[in-house]
C-alpha cells in the first residue's frame, strides 16, 4: 500500500519536472516563432542558398571523414605497418592542434589547387578528422584482440577481409559515434569557411549567422539546431551502447 506522503512526493516531483521542462523549452519556442516570422518576411534567397551549401558541404565531407577515420583507426590498431607508433603519436598531436592554427596552411593548399572560395575546396580541407581516427584506433584496440585477429588470419582473411568480415560487424556503435561527432563538427564549422569562402552566396549557415547579425538570426539558429537534435535522436541508442560498452565487460 502506497503511503499518502509518498504519493504527494511523487506528484511534487512530476510537477517540478514539468515546470522545469517548460522553462527549458521556452527559448526554443521563442526561436521557433522568430524563425517563422523571418521566413515569412524574407525577400532574398541567401538563407536558402546557405542551407543548400551547408547540406552539401556537411554530407560530402561527412562521408570522407567517417570512412577515412574508421579505416585509418583500424589500420593503426590491427595491421602491422611501418612507423605505426609514430603515426599514432602524430595523429594524437594533430588532434590537439586547434582549427585556427590549421586554417592558413589549409588555405595555402586549397589555393594552390585553385579551389579557393568553392565548396569543393572547403570539403577537401575539412575531410581530415584526427579525433575520429584516434577514437577508432582505441575502439578497435579493445574490440578486436590479437587472438581474434589471429583466428581470422588462420581462416585465410587478408587485411581487407579482416576489416570487412570482422571490423565492420564489430564497429556498428563506432560508426554512429564517429558520424555524430563528425557531423556536429562539420555542421557548426566556422573557422575554415571563414578563411576559405569569400562570396556571400558561397557561405554556409554559421557564416550567414554572422552576415545577418540582428536579421534572420533566429532562422539560422533554428536551422543549425534541428539537424543536430534529429541526428542525436536517431543515433542515441548506438551512441550510448558504444560509450558504455566497455563498462559492462569483464
Amino acid at each position: 500500500m502506497t503511503h499518502p506522503s509518498e504519493s504527494k512526493n511523487a506528484l511534487l516531483i512530476k510537477i517540478t519536472l514539468w515546470v522545469l521542462t517548460f522553462t527549458v523549452t521556452l527559448p526554443f519556442l521563442w526561436l521557433l516563432k522568430s524563425a517563422i516570422f523571418d521566413f515569412l518576411n524574407s525577400k532574398d534567397g541567401l538563407i536558402l542558398a546557405w542551407v543548400k551549401n551547408s547540406l552539401f558541404f556537411t554530407s560530402a565531407a561527412l562521408v570522407f571523414t567517417v570512412v577515412s577515420s574508421i579505416m585509418g583507426g583500424f589500420v593503426l590498431a590491427i595491421l602491422d605497418i611501418p612507423f605505426r607508433k609514430t603515426m599514432i603519436v602524430l595523429t594524437l598531436i594533430t588532434m590537439l592542434i586547434p582549427t585556427t592554427a590549421m586554417a592558413m596552411p589549409l588555405y595555402v593548399l586549397v589555393d594552390r589547387i585553385h579551389l579557393n572560395d568553392t565548396i569543393l575546396g572547403l570539403i577537401i580541407a575539412s575531410s581530415y578528422y584526427p579525433f575520429g581516427a584516434f577514437l577508432s584506433y582505441l575502439y578497435f584496440t579493445s574490440a578486436m584482440p590479437s587472438d581474434l585477429v589471429g583466428m581470422g588470419r588462420i581462416d585465410g582473411l587478408g587485411d581487407w577481409g579482416l576489416f570487412y568480415h570482422l571490423g565492420i560487424p564489430l564497429s556498428k556503435a563506432l560508426w554512429s559515434i564517429v558520424t555524430f561527432f563528425s557531423f556536429i563538427n562539420l555542421w557548426n564549422s566556422y573557422q575554415l569557411p571563414k578563411v576559405l569562402l569569400n562570396a556571400p552566396e558561397h557561405s554556409t549557415l554559421p557564416l550567414g549567422l554572422e552576415l545577418l547579425y540582428g536579421k534572420g538570426t533566429a532562422t539560422i539558429g533554428l536551422l543549425m539546431l534541428i539537424p543536430a537534435i534529429g541526428l542525436y535522436l536517431l543515433s542515441q541508442r548506438s551512441i550510448e551502447r558504444g560509450i558504455f560498452s566497455g563498462a559492462v565487460t569483464g
